[in-house]
C-alpha cells in the first residue's frame, strides 16, 4: 500500500502522513549544515499595571487543561514499488491542535529529516534543531503554504544515534519580529519506535481520523462553553 495519497480538500497540515512529492527528490535535498545558533528571543517589554479586580461575582473563565503530547509513530508503504518508512512526533497545543512536526523519512540509503511549523516562521534564516545541549543545527525551508512552513534536510546515521541516546530535540523557529519560537520533542521511546515495526497507513489513516474527530469535538465544546460565558456576562451586565 502506498504512503501517498490525495490531498485533502480542507488541508490539515502536518497532521497528515502524505509527504509533499519534493520530498521524493533526494538529489535536491539541502543538507542541514548550518550551524549558527538561532538568534536570541529579546527580551519582552515590562507588562502594564495590573487592571482593576473583577466583582466577585464576575463568571470564571474555563480551565484549560494542558494536552498529552502524541507519542512516535512509526508508519511504512510503498513509494513506486521501493518501501519507504515515516518516523514521527507531532506537537500539540492544550485544544489538541497540531502545533509542530518532526518527521524521520527514510528510502532506501537516504535519511531525511522534515519539519513542519505554523506559516508565520521568519523564512530566510531558517530554523534550527538541537538534541539536548548540543550545537544547534540549521535545516532550511523548502516550502510554505497557508498552513505550514516545511523545512528539510539530509541526516545520517550519527544523528539517529544521537537521538536515540538524547532526551529532548528542541525546534526553533523565528516569528516575524525575529524572536525565537521553541517546540520541545520528547525523544522518550523514539528508540523502540524506529527500531520497531512500522503500521500500515490505512491505520495510521483511521487513527488520524479518530485524532481529527476529536479535535473537532473539543472544539465544539470550546465554542459552547465561549457562548455560554458571554451568555452569563451580559447577563450580569
Amino acid at each position: 500500500m502506498s504512503l501517498m495519497r490525495k490531498p485533502p480538500v480542507q488541508a490539515l497540515p502536518w497532521s497528515r502522513i502524505a509527504v509533499l512529492s519534493a520530498l521524493l527528490a533526494i538529489a535536491a535535498v539541502p543538507a542541514a549544515a548550518q550551524d549558527a545558533a538561532a538568534p536570541a528571543a529579546q527580551p519582552e517589554a515590562a507588562a502594564p499595571a495590573a487592571a482593576p479586580a473583577q466583582p466577585a461575582t464576575a463568571p470564571a473563565q474555563p480551565a484549560v487543561n494542558a494536552a498529552a503530547q502524541p507519542d512516535w509513530e512509526k508508519v511504512c508503504g510503498n513509494v513506486n514499488d521501493q518501501q519507504e518508512c515515516h518516523i514521527s512526533r507531532k506537537r500539540v497545543a492544550a485544544t489538541g491542535q497540531p502545533l509542530a512536526q518532526v518527521m524521520i523519512i527514510e528510502r532506501g540509503d537516504k535519511k531525511l529529516i522534515q519539519i513542519a511549523v505554523p506559516p508565520v516562521a521568519l523564512i530566510q534564516p531558517g530554523l534550527q534543531m538541537k538534541i539536548d545541549t548540543a550545537q544547534p543545527t540549521g535545516v532550511k525551508y523548502v516550502v510554505c503554504t497557508p498552513g505550514e512552513c516545511l523545512a528539510l534536510g539530509e541526516i545520517n546515521a550519527d544523528f539517529i544515534g544521537n537521538l536515540k541516546r538524547g532526551g529532548t530535540l528542541t525546534v526553533s523557529m523565528l516569528n516575524p519580529q525575529g524572536k525565537a519560537v521553541n517546540f520541545d520533542f520528547s525523544l522518550s521511546g523514539f528508540t523502540a519506535t524506529y527500531d520497531g515495526p512500522g503500521i500500515d497507513p490505512a491505520e495510521a489513516q483511521a487513527r488520524q481520523q479518530k485524532l481529527e474527530d476529536e479535535l473537532k469535538r473539543k472544539a465544539d465544546e470550546a465554542r459552547q462553553q465561549l457562548l455560554q460565558l458571554q451568555q452569563q456576562q451580559s447577563s450580569t451586565q
